[in-house]
């Protein structure tokens, strides 16, 4: 795609209604990232909120297409048809009363829709390290940001598989916007099943997403730290303050920075002499004075996921912030849903991005015609090599759809579910990058070339190794599953 036909990248949206101020973001020379644009909850593109009771239209009252005006119209058009049954502006309705047949939408369909766009729009943003706000706006208006909030505060609730089949579409045409779109679709899931903030905070996030296009992630990892995984004690301190606290520290790999407007952000709490240190989350608002983004982000790999560091610059927050709080080394509330929606996330994007190296890698092969006028294709090697990667991105798919399953279901007989993921996780990430480095094989010293998009898949696939369980770790499990807890041997064949 030549870059005067390329989409035109955009620096944000613009907000008439938007009341809340902009965050300044740290750069040179400063840039001011505006808000999300509000929506009020019954409104969608293409149609104004509709009055309490009033019922999407259908497919005879709308002269585009069933369903138009309910959660998920992909129509980016912001205008009324003039037309439509119940397409009158009015009062929004509540959270609760919210009951649009959500849970029919063919969601990865949907995501399979926009894969185009975010496939042409993808190398730009790669090559400039640049968010993809245009990307964003789409997911906004095709209804993706409830995807995975409760059905109550008007999400869609899906399920752990289509939450994956989502990703996969994505990452097959842009790795860096399914991986940051997951850190705000995962939270959902795991609160909906592991519940570890305070339920009023926790509809204020899914109202925000539904109503508003308010995005959240976990801002936990620090530089000195690492993954907090690891157990370490962050330096971000939260100390009490005139029944409050405040909060101060630097946190990295913030995901979506340019875009969050719910803060997860997680502290140290001082403790007397001989107590165990205490870590606690707490709620930071992208309005709250003394928040700031420092532009740091330039990866290898992932480059638009816009994770740069978050400033926290002595921030007064009020005793409601407060969401939970636990001793050095206890579990965290989130549980085992944490992983899982997280873990298998990585597997789904990792995925989606080998698959589409397999795709580049196939289409190259049928048509690449060397002197000898025959196709690559009919080469030995070629032929081995694609059926491989095949076969690993396949046992990859298989391995993630089994620990799924065995997540929703719970089964009797074979490895407990919270095993499955880590496999899942830990073979994913080695299968798919042999896979992809199959494919530039395949491909040849043109893969090298960065006009070509499978350079930028031989990088993305590669980032998912950092993300926890580390393969160390995830191994350590497996193993103490194995020689550690109670042995029940085989019982004999009847």
């Amino acid at each position: 795609m030549s870059p005067s036909a390329r989409t035109p990248l955009m620096t944000g949206w613009e907000s008439p209604r938007a009341s809340t101020p902009a965050l300044v973001v740290m750069t040179s020379p400063q840039r001011v990232i505006p808000d999300a644009p509000r929506m009020t909850l019954g409104a969608r593109p293409g149609h104004p909120p509709r009055r309490r009771g009033e019922v999407a239209p259908t497919s005879a009252s709308c002269p585009r297409r069933a369903g138009h005006g309910a959660l998920g119209c992909p129509s980016p058009k912001r205008r009324s048809c003039g037309r439509a049954t119940g397409c009158q502006p009015g009062r929004a309705p509540s959270p609760t009363r919210y009951t649009h047949p959500v849970s029919s939408i063919d969601w990865p369909a949907r995501a399979r829709d926009l894969a185009p766009a975010f496939a042409d729009r993808a190398e730009q943003h790669d090559r400039e390290g640049s968010f993809p706000f245009d990307n964003f706006a789409d997911l906004r208006a095709a209804g993706f940001y409830g995807l995975t909030v409760p059905g109550r505060f008007g999400g869609a609730e899906a399920s752990l598989g289509t939450y994956l089949a989502v990703l996969e579409q994505i990452a097959r045409a842009d790795g860096s916007t399914a991986l940051a779109f997951m850190m705000h679709l995962k939270t959902f899931g795991q609160e909906r099943e592991s519940p570890s903030y305070p339920p009023e905070w926790f509809e204020r996030m899914c109202t925000g997403a539904v109503q508003h296009g308010q995005l959240v992630n976990t801002v936990a990892t620090e530089e000195g730290l690492g993954s907090p995984a690891g157990g370490g004690l962050p330096d971000t301190t939260a100390i009490p303050d005139d029944g409050g606290w405040r909060l101060s520290g630097r946190k990295s790999f913030a995901t979506l920075a340019p875009l969050l407007h719910h803060l997860i952000v997680l502290a140290r709490l001082p403790t007397p002499d001989g107590q165990p240190p205490e870590l606690a989350n707490f709620m930071v608002l992208r309005t709250d004075p003394g928040l700031s983004i420092d532009e740091t982000w330039d990866s290898l790999s992932m480059r638009s996921t816009g994770s740069h560091d978050v400033v926290l610059d002595d921030i007064h927050l009020t005793p409601d912030r407060l969401l939970n709080r636990r001793a050095l080394g206890q579990g965290d509330a989130r549980g085992s849903a944490g992983m899982a929606w997280f873990a298998l996330g990585l597997c789904a994007t990792t995925i989606g991005v080998a698959s589409a190296a397999r795709d580049y890698a196939v289409a190259y092969a049928r048509e690449r015609t060397p002197n000898s006028n025959r196709t690559i294709k009919e080469y030995p090697g070629v032929r081995s090599r694609i059926a491989r990667i095949d076969l690993l991105v396949h046992r990859s798919r298989a391995l993630m759809d089994d620990a799924s399953r065995a997540w929703e279901h719970r089964p009797q007989h074979g490895p407990p579910a919270i095993d499955r993921i880590v496999m899942a996780k830990i073979d994913t990430m080695n299968n798919c990058i042999e896979a992809v480095d199959l494919a530039m094989r395949v491909v040849g010293g043109v893969s090298l070339q960065k006009r070509r998009p499978i350079e930028r898949y031989y990088r993305d696939v590669r980032a998912a190794l950092h993300n926890p369980p580390l393969e160390d770790r995830a191994l350590d499990q497996l193993a103490r599953t194995a020689l550690d807890e109670p042995y029940e041997p085989p019982k004999a064949a009847e």
